[in-house]
């Protein structure tokens, strides 16, 4: 089913849309660029970038207006990281909507911009000698990803309006194609979403968020604790989660 959008401006100047289907905005009315620039950019590849990450490779869940593949791709050629970006969207914009956003104008990216909503679905297609970029039509639900990721940006709509994207057999599939130390971030800080991200391994930070958030959250998947305990890297992620609901606090394995 076709998702009508209607343009809006928000408190940056930057374009935000609002889903008829779902009645929610795509970003934030305190600032559509501020917004992706703070949870994603800041909270998720500068971290890599302060971690000594010479590439990165990303998710993202969902594509929409393409800001924040615009704003790794400009992240990637000022900090000249390789960044090899995959993303996926079940309701495209419409190439009259996407015609008329205005971040490529504010940035000064305008081409880079009609290139990301216009190039093919599911080909791989290399904008530059840092990015790499490949976008899927598909449900999150049906989709699997190849290779491994460094981080997620996880931009679903909101809990309220697509609820199973938000509960931990997707969050552990998010869990799963990260590497280990990747990152997931979110502009989302419920206590819902942060127990799930808990339920199937990630350690979680409550990190100040963009305006008009207090918080955001990012969660990290680190083994250190379950490796320490004897854990090798040939263990699955069915494993720990198995662990884990089954209430099992230290994980020990078998000669």
């Amino acid at each position: 089913m076709p998702d009508n959008q209607k343009l809006q401006i928000s408190e940056d100047g930057s374009h935000t849309l609002i889903s008829e289907i779902f009645q929610v905005t795509y970003h934030s009315i305190h600032g559509a660029i501020t917004e992706s620039n703070v949870v994603f950019i800041d909270a998720g590849l500068n971290f890599l970038l302060k971690n000594n990450y010479s590439s990165i490779s990303i998710f993202e869940m969902g594509f929409g207006t393409g800001l924040n593949a615009l704003l790794t791709y400009v992240w990637a050629e000022k900090n000249q990281v390789n960044v090899d970006y995959h993303t996926i969207e079940a309701y495209p914009v419409s190439k009259d909507i996407s015609d008329q956003l205005n971040y490529g104008e504010i940035l000064g990216y305008q081409e880079i911009l009609y290139q990301l909503h216009k190039c093919d679905w599911e080909i791989e297609i290399n904008f530059s000698p840092y990015f790499n970029f490949c976008k899927y039509h598909q449900e999150l639900e049906n989709f699997d990803l190849k290779s491994k990721c460094d981080v997620v940006f996880f931009d679903a709509f909101s809990p309220a309006s697509q609820p199973q994207l938000w509960e931990t057999p997707i969050l552990g599939k998010m869990y799963d194609i990260l590497n280990y130390n990747g990152v997931l971030v979110s502009y989302c800080a419920q206590g819902a979403f942060k127990r799930n991200l808990k339920m199937v391994g990630f350690r979680v930070e409550a990190i100040p968020g963009p305006p008009g958030k207090r918080e955001m959250t990012r969660a990290i998947k680190d083994l250190s604790k379950v490796k320490s305990a004897g854990i090798t890297e040939e263990f699955t992620f069915d494993v720990v989660l198995e662990s884990i609901i089954a209430g099992v606090d230290t994980i020990i394995s078998g000669d």
